[in-house]
């Protein structure tokens, strides 16, 4: 049971998780040549290694080096759930409220999220600086280099 704790093995699981996730989906297309399919290449690569490490390590019956979760680790561990979800939830809202939108609700949600004092000054201001941000990254992709970004089909009038 220790050796699943393993940092290796479950580096290794993720690892696999993430190459397997980004390998489906691809295609001949340009695009997916170079960079992505390479990138892939190598989490799958380095995944398949610290496989082989957990695998050569319990053979020759070393001890493994265990995850072990303090009061800190866990408080990290939990921001890192919320922060995943809200991601998730970014990326499937996206598709019906709009890239915007949907970006500065992300963006209000994970500030007003990770501000260690709830103050109303400081929540005043994890709104106000993502309002800011999407104003000004809106401006800049569209009017000075012209990206176009996906609109929203849930709002009337945006399908």
């Amino acid at each position: 049971m220790r050796r699943l704790l393993d940092r290796d093995l479950l580096t290794a699981l993720v690892l696999l998780a993430v190459g397997t996730v980004f390998s489906v989906g691809s295609s001949a297309d340009a695009k997916d040549w170079i960079f992505p399919r390479l990138a892939n290449y190598l989490v799958l690569g380095i995944a398949a290694f610290m496989l082989a490490r957990v695998i050569f390590s319990a053979i020759m019956k070393r001890t493994p080096d265990t995850l072990q979760l303090t009061a800190e680790d866990r408080t990290a561990f939990i921001d890192v759930l919320v922060f995943l979800v809200v991601v998730l939830a970014y990326m499937f809202v996206m598709f019906g409220l709009g890239f915007w939108l949907s970006s500065l609700f992300m963006l209000a949600l994970t500030s007003i999220y990770l501000t260690l004092e709830k103050t109303r000054r400081n929540v005043r201001m994890a709104l106000i600086v993502p309002l800011c941000v999407c104003i000004a990254a809106y401006l800049i992709f569209t009017h000075v280099f012209y990206v176009p970004f996906p609109a929203g089909t849930w709002l009337p009038g945006s399908g």
